[in-house]
């Protein structure tokens, strides 16, 4: 197996010769369309969706269709760790990113500038769910980098011009709008998809959804079958896309082809299912379009660069603040501490001078207020910066509590 390595970033700083920042890491492991083959990626995905996998801290993991991300609080040792309690082994094409180029290749993935649709909708949905998924096992810190990327991957796609294919569903639409009628199966956000894309072609087919809860059905002018009819619209529907959430194929190849064996022309069958939904058949009985097909078929080379650099920017400005705040907490930490001491110090010097106990705790109180506001405005500068470590080393400096 090999491994594409991008990025690599150091994870100490140091200032007059000691090290004085131990930087956080981040390394990730990106297996996707289209360097790792689909059915490489339906194993991977497999495995995440079995009940029996570990829940592992410090460890952020996006499963979708096209892609399965794993990213961890850690090094690249802690990334193999990982993965072999996961997966065992990655399979060819995995690409590793570690550090700056992590964060990076996350909020890429967030804006949708690494999927086949340039700013597509569905990877910023799921992206969003996972991170609401994995924040009980995550750090503070790794926590607001995710939300950063979800952020900045809403703000980039203000920044697109709208594109004619709003995402694979819209696409696997088009590959089947001339025919009369459709079928579509399942009843999830990617087969609503289709069938609200289905009913938006200049020249609609009669749209007809096979779903396992009927009822559930809200797309306007479809008609509603029942999932017990699934075999019945592909012996019938000149075109059928399906897109279930089911673990495993819904028919095998040899039952697939007696219920197919009647049909007058071959179905075109396209899976956006992940793992799919059907095996590849017999070319003679079904035109199978995979969803890897219709990805291809999406794809656009154009890149906006004015996008890509405010996406840049911003993972930069995340990856900063994240690598940093075990340097920043600290010093923030022991400037209020050395405050506290002063203030300690003032009191004990007048204290004797007061008559009354109550005007010492009047005097403290004025004290430590005045000192706090005195370093509230540097602690802000902290906050604030994209570039918390270095405002933090000066303001250590600055306030004498560097060591």
């Amino acid at each position: 197996m090999r491994l594409d390595v991008v990025n690599p970033r150091r994870t100490l700083r140091r200032r007059r010769g000691r090290q004085v920042v131990i930087v956080r890491g981040l390394t990730s492991a990106s297996c996707a369309y289209p360097a790792v083959p689909a059915e490489d990626r339906a194993t991977l995905g497999a495995r995440l969706a079995a009940s029996r996998i570990p829940r592992l801290d410090g460890v952020f993991l996006l499963s979708t269709c096209l892609r399965v991300e794993v990213v961890v609080e850690g090094d690249r040792g802690r990334l193999d760790d990982v993965v072999r309690e996961l997966f065992g082994t990655l399979p060819d094409g995995t690409r590793i990113h570690e550090g700056a180029g992590a964060v990076e290749h996350l909020f890429r993935v967030a804006a949708g500038l690494e999927s086949p649709i340039i700013g597509e909708t569905e990877i910023l949905t799921q992206f969003r769910q996972a991170v609401t998924d994995s924040q009980d096992t995550l750090s503070g810190a790794m926590t607001k980098v995710l939300q950063s990327a979800v952020s900045t991957g809403r703000a980039a796609r203000e920044r697109l011009p709208e594109s004619p294919h709003g995402s694979l569903a819209v696409v696997a639409a088009q590959m089947v709008g001339p025919a009369s009628a459709v079928a579509v199966l399942g009843s999830g956000r990617m087969a609503t998809a289709a069938a609200h894309a289905l009913r938006l072609l200049p020249a609609p087919p009669a749209v007809t959804m096979v779903a396992r809860s009927p009822e559930k059905v809200t797309v306007p002018g479809v008609s509603v079958w029942p999932f017990e009819r699934a075999a019945e619209a592909l012996r019938r529907f000149p075109a059928v896309i399906s897109a279930t959430s089911a673990k495993g194929v819904l028919i095998d190849e040899t039952s697939l082809g007696e219920v197919l064996a009647s049909r007058a022309e071959p179905l075109t069958l396209v899976d956006l299912a992940m793992p799919p939904d059907f095996p590849a058949a017999d070319p003679t009985l079904v035109h199978y379009l995979p969803i890897d097909q219709v990805a291809a078929r999406a794809a656009r080379d154009r890149r906006l660069d004015d996008v890509d650099e405010f996406v840049g920017q911003a993972a930069a400005a995340a990856w900063a603040r994240y690598h940093t705040a075990d340097h920043v907490g600290p010093v923030i930490a022991r400037l209020y501490r050395s405050v506290d001491g002063v203030v300690a110090e003032t009191v004990e010097r007048f204290a004797s001078k007061l008559a009354d106990p109550a005007d010492v705790e009047v005097l403290r109180r004025a004290v430590r207020t005045a000192a706090r506001t005195l370093v509230a405005r540097p602690v802000g500068r902290i906050h604030e910066s994209e570039r918390p470590g270095e405002v933090a080393t000066v303001v250590a400096e600055v306030f004498g509590v560097d060591d």
